[in-house]
């Protein structure tokens, strides 16, 4: 199914995404809630900060497969076939193992369902319209998708070691996987 079939196919719109991820978020949090002190019986109280729930890099990184994100990004120790910016350099986004310490959860979050709102200048990310050269996976993503997809960047290191399910790190390979990424469907990517 070509990526353009595959964005059609469905999923949760931006708003519903983001509405979810912070019903989730204020849902997960384990800490006892305290009544916020009166300020006019509407607003956000002073000192509430979204909470970014735990995810799953495992699944998260079956989220990267699924929306071929290696096909633009490169992650150093895993196995995917390497990204190919034919004659657009700016195709091929930055590599991702050195991000996690470089930015918090939202920026990632933010990155997948919103790309327009930052992009990097003099890298060739920008489309001629203004726009991020990445599209946006909100028609293809579930809620749950993005939080353990942004587990999985965070989890990565410079170094090239992913962690595993345990928190230790795993074999320079990634978490296990052997040969090529399969698409959805069990199709071989595109090369």
């Amino acid at each position: 199914m070509d990526r353009r079939k595959w964005r059609r196919a469905g999923g949760l719109a931006v708003s519903g995404l983001l509405w979810l991820v912070i019903v989730v978020a204020s849902s997960a949090q384990q800490a006892p809630v305290t009544p916020a002190p009166e300020h006019g019986g509407h607003g956000t109280p002073e000192a509430w900060r979204f909470s970014w729930p735990a995810g799953n890099p495992v699944s998260g990184r079956e989220v990267f497969v699924k929306l071929e994100c290696y096909s633009c990004h490169e992650v150093k120790g895993e196995t995917f076939p390497a990204p190919d910016p034919g004659p657009d350099p700016g195709k091929v986004g930055p590599e991702l193992s050195g991000m996690a310490p470089l930015h918090p959860e939202e920026y990632f979050a933010e990155a997948i369902i919103n790309p327009n709102a930052v992009v990097e200048e003099g890298k060739g990310y920008r489309a001629p319209d203004g726009k991020s050269k990445m599209p946006s996976y909100n028609d293809l993503v579930t809620v749950q998708e993005v939080i353990d997809l942004v587990a999985y960047l965070k989890g990565l290191k410079a170094d090239g070691q992913a962690p595993s399910p345990g928190g230790a790190p795993a074999a320079p390979s990634g978490h296990g996987g052997s040969g090529p990424p399969m698409m959805p469907g069990g199709q071989m990517p595109r090369h």
